[in-house]
């Protein structure tokens, strides 16, 4: 945890003196920051995508759904990464426009699950 913080402090004031003396660059300074804290991250994303394998494996929820929750929140987090940076670029249309599109995504994605529900609702019914 200590290195992630002194990862973002230093990057922080990396981004601050290359705005001030090249503006274009920043924003490429903060790109590889935030990869780089990302790339930190990922084993524990690893460890609770792995827990949820297991516990959905005990519980017998099929694995299609799981997949599908896990794709979304990949697409939230990268299309959230992608507006942001769009927004620190000055583009703030652009980064509205990103995440629309992938909320868009998301709904696709949910259509399996949607159908699965109506199905459920409708064998109840």
């Amino acid at each position: 945890m200590i290195s992630l913080i002194g990862t973002a402090v230093v990057a922080t004031v990396l981004y601050g003196l290359v705005k001030h003396y090249s503006p274009e660059y920043a924003v490429l300074v903060e790109t590889g920051a935030i990869v780089l804290l990302l790339w930190m991250g990922y084993p524990h994303l690893c460890d609770v995508i792995d827990f949820f394998w297991e516990y959905t494996g005990d519980i017998g929820i099929t694995s299609d759904y799981l997949k599908i929750v896990i794709k979304s929140l990949g697409i939230a987090v990268l299309t959230q990464f992608a507006a942001d940076l769009c927004r620190d670029a000055g583009e703030s249309a652009m980064g509205s426009k990103v995440e629309f599109v992938g909320k868009l995504m998301i709904a696709a994605l949910a259509i399996p699950l949607a159908k699965a529900l109506l199905e459920l609702a409708l064998e109840l019914i």
